[in-house]
């Protein structure tokens, strides 16, 4: 389907098209395929076909047109959601592949915030990767009071459920940290404009979204060290519970060891046991265990063991 991009997205009929003025081209997987066999290049843009296909973010500089991919996490559940598209793009001319083609309505979104110029087809390609990240910073910092309020219930969530909580919050960090990684590559490339395809001012432009994704990925990798260090001061609390409780067992069992071995040693079937005779042995026992116990809670406490 072919959008005019002078007024916003307007439909076009085909017969009605002109090629040299700004329009987007919409179309699935499915429909490229038939559709877009005719353009230059198209067995490159063929290899993109397919959303099994696509696995990261990428441009290569063609004569006459630029040709990659698009790998963009869902930020509600980055772990398994992303869409994933393939673009072509020439001095009039944009086409966006998706997997279903819902991408209409992702820019219709981003044209009422005013996130996309339709001024020309080049621009619209760049304030299109620009509005991707445009809510990004917000996001990162919820996702770091998010891991704020994980270190705070350190003390209260269960172990292993606030095990996982971090290691599910590290693993969707590394998602954006590797999705900025991409599109900082690719702005490179884009800036470098080996194919003379944009015009001069866009490199400027494409370094300054370089420089904003790299300060994105510097707050990402800010963000995982933050999640490992609390995962380390939950493993340390860990290991203090576990040393508590060795300890305590510990002195139980140390108390209880010569009160043992006074019952292994009375327990002891002699005739001639001089205390078994006596009519108070039995009270001088009890005593002495007591005295016993008593004197060893003393010292363990002297100690600081209790």
């Amino acid at each position: 389907m072919r959008y005019d991009l002078r007024s916003g997205i307007t439909p076009v009929p085909e017969e009605t098209a002109v090629l040299d003025q700004p329009q987007l081209e919409l179309y699935t997987f499915e429909e490229a395929e038939s559709a877009l066999s005719s353009i230059p290049f198209y067995p490159i843009l063929k290899r993109n076909l397919g959303a099994e296909k696509i696995q990261y973010c990428k441009a290569e500089m063609l004569p006459g047109c630029v040709i990659g991919t698009l790998v963009i996490p869902d930020k509600s559940a980055p772990l398994h959601d992303s869409m994933k598209l393939a673009y072509y793009l020439e001095p009039s001319r944009l086409i966006l592949i998706d997997e279903n083609g819902q991408l209409l309505e992702t820019l219709n979104r981003m044209l009422e915030s005013e996130l996309l110029e339709t001024s020309e087809t080049p621009r619209f390609f760049f304030s299109f990767l620009e509005s991707l990240i445009q809510d990004d910073l917000v996001f990162l910092q919820n996702f770091e009071k998010r891991l704020a309020t994980m270190e705070e219930s350190l003390t209260d969530a269960l172990p292993r459920e606030l095990k996982t909580n971090v290691l599910t919050g590290r693993r969707e960090l590394l998602v954006f940290h590797a999705y900025y990684q991409q599109l900082m590559d690719m702005c490179e490339i884009l800036s470098e404009n080996e194919n003379h395809f944009f015009p001069k001012d866009f490199t400027i432009h494409f370094n300054r979204l370089s420089g904003r994704i790299d300060r994105l990925y510097d707050h990402t990798q800010i963000l995982r060290e933050y999640a490992l260090q609390i995962r380390e001061m939950h493993q340390t609390q860990v290991d203090v519970r576990q040393n508590e409780t060795m300890r305590l067992l510990t002195v139980v069992s140390t108390i209880f060891f010569p009160l043992s071995l006074l019952a292994g040693w009375y327990g002891m079937n002699f005739k001639y046991m001089p205390e078994l005779q006596s009519p108070f042995a039995y009270f001088i026992l009890i005593g002495v265990c007591l005295l016993i116990v008593v004197l060893e809670i003393w010292y363990f406490k002297r100690k600081g063991w209790l």
